[in-house]
């Protein structure tokens, strides 16, 4: 069975990673993956919690940020059949239609991730409409998006109504932020805190609601640390996930460990992160296939 996490900061993986050489990280992402039992990697590169939750690029004169992905280019070059990555796109920026009509140029970049936080104002322009410009071009070129949107995912329901050819992807089951386990709550997690496990069940529940829609799907990424009280395997997460499953088909589930936050923040590792799916008797070996690959490989049309 091929196993593709759908989330790590794969750039972030070692102690020294601001400092050490891309290479030398990327050998050890490598090492570990092969140790764990995982295929492919979808990186999403970042730079920690920062104010803009961005990661490195230019600062245009709007204010709006044009990332680089240094990172996840080289993986791509080094490792091609086992690194993709995805990009940031501004909402703001005034080139919009050529930075999508782009994305797909680039070996290894498959679609693009939206992180609105409160501090930028980027929450409140998502309510009023202001992405439409944004998902517009996503939508002509083809490019799906990953949406970061801890209980907001109600926020995105105009636009799947709207843009009904783009595929969206719900990250992190949808719901707030869980209290943390290990460490300090970065300032721009805690504006998207969800102080309760029943009230992030709840937000699930919601986000189900919006499985009516077919370009919808959903990414299930840090389940253990937003949706479990229970020490690995993590068995009170199944019928939160055998729901899911019912609502969306789990064609439109993906798996994600979302690994170099969820050690830092929840203890868990990589290992621990898959395989109390992997090796569940409560999930068929179709269910596990489609959740640990092939649900990636069905929203964003990849076939090598």
């Amino acid at each position: 069975m091929e196993i593709i996490d759908a989330q790590v900061h794969l750039n972030q993986l070692t102690p020294d990673w601001k400092t050490a050489p891309h290479d030398e990280v990327l050998a050890t992402g490598v090492q570990a993956m092969d140790a764990v039992g995982i295929d492919k990697v979808l990186i999403g590169e970042a730079q920690g919690f920062s104010p803009k939750m961005l990661p490195v690029g230019e600062e245009l004169p709007n204010g709006a940020v044009r990332t680089t992905y240094p990172f996840s280019e080289r993986a791509v070059q080094l490792h091609p059949d086992r690194f993709i990555y995805h990009v940031r796109v501004d909402s703001r920026d005034p080139e919009l239609d050529r930075i999508l009509s782009e994305v797909h140029s680039h070996p290894g970049a498959h679609s693009i991730r939206i992180v609105p936080v409160p501090q930028t104002g980027e929450v409140a322009r998502l309510e009023r409409g202001e992405y439409d410009a944004l998902f517009a071009a996503a939508e002509r070129h083809r490019v799906p998006v990953f949406a970061w949107v801890p209980g907001r995912a109600h926020l995105l329901e105009p636009y799947v109504k709207k843009f009904p050819k783009l595929q969206f992807i719900v990250d992190h089951c949808g719901v707030g932020v869980a209290p943390l386990r290990m460490g300090e709550l970065p300032v721009t997690m805690a504006t998207s805190l969800t102080p309760t496990l029943s009230e992030r069940v709840a937000e699930l529940g919601r986000v189900c609601e919006l499985a009516r829609y077919a370009n919808i799907a959903i990414k299930w990424c840090h389940a253990p640390g937003l949706l479990s009280e229970e020490e690995y395997p993590y068995r009170d997460l199944m019928p939160l996930l055998r729901k899911v499953i019912d609502a969306f088909g789990v064609e439109r589930i993906m798996w994600a460990s979302d690994y170099t936050v969820a050690r830092d923040q929840n203890g868990n590792s990589w290992a621990q992160c898959l395989y109390y799916i992997l090796d569940s008797t409560e999930l068929t070996d179709s269910e596990k296939e489609w959740l640990l690959g092939g649900s990636l490989r069905r929203a964003l049309d990849w076939s090598s």
